[in-house]
């Protein structure tokens, strides 16, 4: 039974790779096709001002649009990482809010003290006792 599941959740894991592998051959080849695209729109805005402008200010003008373009994508990536290290902040505050109630609802009260003791005791005394005897009947029969 376990073997057939075994093979069951690993035919299941190659078809996954399969199409994951799929997917980045897909997305290289687009990425190619983009990156070309941009080499040549690139090279057809530097034809176009070298006929009107001087090659150096061609050259200036384009190397300014570079400038520009990485300095958004910068700017860009750091805002979603702010974003992201603020979303995890407040899921961990959230798990630990959710932890506090938990805690209270299972305590009865805030933050517990003396009376979570007592339930954590009295409850470790039950199961002590619950599986001593379990022991007992097993070590009888």
């Amino acid at each position: 039974m376990l073997s057939f599941l075994s093979s069951l959740l690993q035919s299941h894991v190659e078809v996954q790779v399969n199409r994951g592998i799929r997917g980045l051959g897909t997305l290289a080849v687009v990425g190619a096709m983009l990156l070309t695209a941009y080499i040549a729109a690139v090279l057809a805005l530097a034809l176009f001002l070298a006929e009107r402008m001087s090659p150096w200010a061609t050259a200036a003008f384009i190397a300014l649009g570079f400038a520009l373009m990485a300095g958004l994508i910068l700017l860009f990536v750091s805002l979603k990482n702010d974003a992201d290290k603020r979303a995890e902040e407040a899921a961990a505050r959230a798990r630990q809010d959710t932890q506090a109630q938990i805690l209270s609802a299972l305590t009865g009260g805030e933050g517990g003290g003396k009376q979570a003791l007592v339930i954590a005791a009295i409850a470790g005394l039950i199961l002590s006792s619950l599986l001593g005897k379990g022991d007992e009947e097993d070590g009888d029969a």
